[in-house]
């Protein structure tokens, strides 16, 4: 079992690298961050290092302010890739972690590929923060309240406040347990997720305003180009916001937004309502994450990447109504 040769590593090896996938946000960052806490609990080394910085909503978090960029001269033993489905999408980071050294997958989306020599997938877990306090658990490491607020965090943010349907009661448990450290739960959701410029929200507002919808009001979907794109990419809030209110919709079943990520590329999100699954056809393009929220890239322009997905969604969707 993976757990099990994963705790077997970590007694083993004394220096560990940790990283994740390109973009990171709250589940990647807590994880990371919480984990990192355990390895130093256990008397070991380790560091993360992540392609992208930490954004402005995540540098609350304990210890995201020793969160690098670059691995320069530090040396590790072996590596972990947390909270990502494929080693394609750490970015540059992968250049670092030479093939010799073990590699310690740990990550609960479905699609997850099992890249690692040691794969401790749970596609049942909320998210990874929930798997990381797992570990807590079962090498009986110690929490404070860092460590919580980073796995509280984590949590909250892949079950969108507990509000989508990987929230279990494994999770709340969790969630009960982590709140005794004194997390003000108010106070750690208005520093993820009230924390926009009035550029950002009239941003939002403007992509917005630009919805389409069709198959009788079933799909919602918006073309972002690139200048805005840019603006917008490392802030993962202001994508979810749009995904958020026009899932809210009554009648919408399917939400994308197409983002053109440069000329040639774009980059597709998606969010669905049970029982349309959109990691299936995320895989379509080689894509994935959870079964109503997952994205992917594909060639072409706006206009082609927009006919081609469309059709593939109201193909789907007249198989289920």
């Amino acid at each position: 079992m993976g757990i099990n040769q994963l705790i077997r590593a970590i007694k083993k090896y004394s220096k560990f690298l940790i990283t994740s996938h390109i973009n990171a946000e709250g589940d990647a960052l807590g994880s990371g961050l919480a984990l990192a806490s355990l390895l130093r609990k256990l008397g070991k080394q380790a560091f993360i290092v992540n392609r992208d910085g930490v954004p402005e909503n995540y540098s609350f978090l304990p210890g995201a302010a020793g969160i690098r960029q670059s691995l320069n001269k530090c040396s590790f033993q072996a590596a972990f890739i947390i909270d990502c489905a494929d080693k394609n999408r750490i970015g540059s980071i992968a250049k670092l972690i030479d093939s010799e050294k073990p590699l310690i997958n740990i990550d609960h989306h479905i699609d997850n590929k099992k890249f690692g020599k040691i794969n401790w997938v749970d596609p049942y877990a909320s998210s990874t923060g929930e798997m990381i306090y797992r570990l807590f658990k079962l090498t009986r490491t110690k929490l404070n309240r860092k460590d919580a607020l980073n796995i509280y965090t984590a949590i909250v943010t892949d079950t969108g406040s507990f509000r989508h349907s990987n929230t279990t009661s494994a999770t709340l448990r969790i969630a009960s347990e982590l709140l005794r450290f004194g997390i003000e739960p108010a106070k750690t959701y208005s520093r993820v997720y009230e924390n926009n410029s009035v550029e950002n929200i009239l941003l939002v507002a403007k992509i917005i305003s630009r919805l389409s919808f069709g198959a009788g009001n079933k799909i919602a979907w918006v073309k972002i180009r690139t200048p805005e794109f840019k603006k917008i990419q490392a802030n993962h809030e202001i994508l979810d916001k749009i995904l958020d209110f026009a899932k809210s919709i009554n009648t919408v079943k399917i939400v994308i937004i197409f983002s053109q990520v440069e000329k040639g590329l774009v980059k597709l999100s998606f969010r669905s309502k049970s029982p349309i699954n959109v990691q299936r056809i995320a895989k379509i393009y080689d894509g994935g994450g959870h079964k109503f929220a997952s994205g992917c890239t594909i060639k072409g322009s706006l206009k082609e990447a927009e006919s081609k997905v469309l059709r593939q969604v109201k193909k789907t969707l007249n198989t289920i109504y």
